[in-house]
């Protein structure tokens, strides 16, 4: 289904704008009584380029006091902010709408729908079902209420997608060691060695980026499926091009006040077209009740396990285990979430150099929308920790790891559908063993194509 409750661009709107708008009573305005007119008219339908739909909303917010009486101001206003993505701010808009003319179907249909994006969706259902009722209702629209009335009742899926299409350079494209010497500890002595001068691998590359996820009622809970592919090529440098393939399932039920889920996912790395790195796993979560988390976010608790394998270096392979937390909080310009996780990484083969490996990460993100651009910004602070020395020639002492990576990412809609994103990405890592410092600085700009 290519329509949802999260459309950008109302569909009721869309339709039944102009139907709306013709309608409301147009009340006389003098400009003795009033500072600044409002205007005869509003357009039928709002600009199509999200700048000029924010410049819309600004004129309009110098017209609240010239048009209090107006209900073609209010639902014009209400769709602007809808199609912006801000359903609380519209569903004001256009309840004053419909409390100036409670017959604006479009108002109506744009109202329910900002109620869905709020999480009333029986509110929703119960007021666009009362306009599929109305004798005059367009076929198109008929048809559209009866696929979006399925979707806000659970009998549809919910749909979100999309490709993105990038081009830049990375410093390390190999992720090679930050080192042109290395100290072997041998039983005469320690002994220096040189690396290979091509042991870095700087260059440009192309990145492309495929995402997707469904949702569904079921159960009285939710489906979810998701799936991404990611693939870097770098012109005359093969070795270093690589495709990532991931699949996650997972359903939740509500329980205790909140939620339980359970996850099943796959993982696959390949390295110049070799299989390099596989990772199987599920994982159970919990979302506490709303009492247990500020207002507008979501507090989790949750533990995985993943069978981890590398086909070009068995003794690798290892079963992590451990648990998570993390917390998300969305306000009306910005989004912010918080996760924690302390795993187990237990080396299936006893040979394994290194044994068995703690690891613990932090991971942060923000996103801050300003106008009609979003900046955000993505950290994360790690650390691995062997159990018993790595090994005797380098240092005969446990391998420690510590990660510090981050993305800064830009994004700027030049229509409904597409937008321009860029984006810094640096990566540092640092050990006690030289071999494993590694360091990478990228960055990347292109197009963006989404839908729902």
């Amino acid at each position: 289904m290519s329509r949802s409750t999260f459309f950008h661009f109302s569909p009721g709107a869309m339709i039944l704008c102009g139907i709306a708008l013709s309608a409301a009573a147009v009340g006389p305005v003098t400009a003795s009584s009033l500072a600044v007119t409002c205007p005869t008219s509003f357009p039928v339908q709002p600009p199509i380029q999200s700048a000029q739909r924010e410049a819309e909303v600004a004129r309009l917010s110098g017209l609240e006091e010239s048009c209090q009486d107006r209900a073609d101001y209010f639902a014009y206003q209400g769709v602007l902010l809808l199609t912006l993505g801000r359903p609380q701010k519209a569903a004001l808009s256009l309840e004053k709408a419909l409390l100036l003319n409670p017959g604006l179907a479009g108002a109506q249909l744009d109202y329910a729908q900002a109620l869905a994006e709020m999480g009333q969706r029986d509110s929703a259902i119960s007021l666009a079902s009362e306009v599929s009722q109305h004798p005059d209702i367009p076929f198109a629209l008929k048809a559209w209420l009866s696929e979006q009335l399925d979707v806000w009742k659970g009998d549809g899926w919910l749909l979100d997608w999309s490709i993105e299409f990038l081009g830049g350079a990375e410093s390390n494209l190999n992720s090679a060691p930050g080192i042109q010497f290395l100290t072997l500890t041998l039983p005469g002595g320690s002994v220096p060695v040189q690396l290979a001068d091509n042991e870095r691998i700087p260059g440009g590359a192309a990145r492309t980026t495929w995402v997707g996820s469904a949702a569904r009622a079921w159960g009285g809970g939710m489906v979810l499926l998701n799936g991404e592919i990611s693939t870097r090529n770098s012109p005359g440098k093969s070795d270093t091009n690589q495709a990532i393939v991931s699949a996650n399932a997972a359903y939740f039920h509500p329980f205790l006040d909140g939620q339980i889920g359970l996850r099943f996912g796959q993982t696959r790395l390949w390295m110049a077209n070799q299989p390099t790195y596989t990772s199987t796993g599920w994982g159970l979560l919990y979302q506490l009740p709303p009492p247990f988390a500020p207002a507008g976010c979501a507090s989790n608790l949750g533990y995985s396990i993943e069978n981890r394998d590398f086909p070009a270096a068995p003794l690798q392979a290892g079963r992590y285990a451990g648990p998570k937390a993390w917390l998300f909080c969305r306000g009306e310009v910005w989004d912010f979430n918080v996760l924690l996780q302390d795993r187990k990484d237990r080396a299936r083969d006893s040979d394994r150099l290194g044994g068995d490996q703690r690891r613990s990460d932090i991971t942060l993100g923000i996103a801050r929308r300003l106008g009609s651009d979003t900046v955000s910004l993505w950290v994360q602070r790690g650390r691995d920790l062997d159990d018993i020395p790595y090994s005797s020639l380098l240092g005969g002492q446990p391998r420690r790891v510590d990660r510090l990576a981050g993305r800064l990412s830009y994004e700027h809609p030049l229509a409904d559908q597409w937008s321009i994103v860029a984006y810094l990405e640096n990566t540092l890592q640092k050990s006690n063993i030289a071999l494993f410092n590694m360091e990478n600085h990228a960055i990347y700009f292109g197009l963006k194509f989404h839908g729902r």
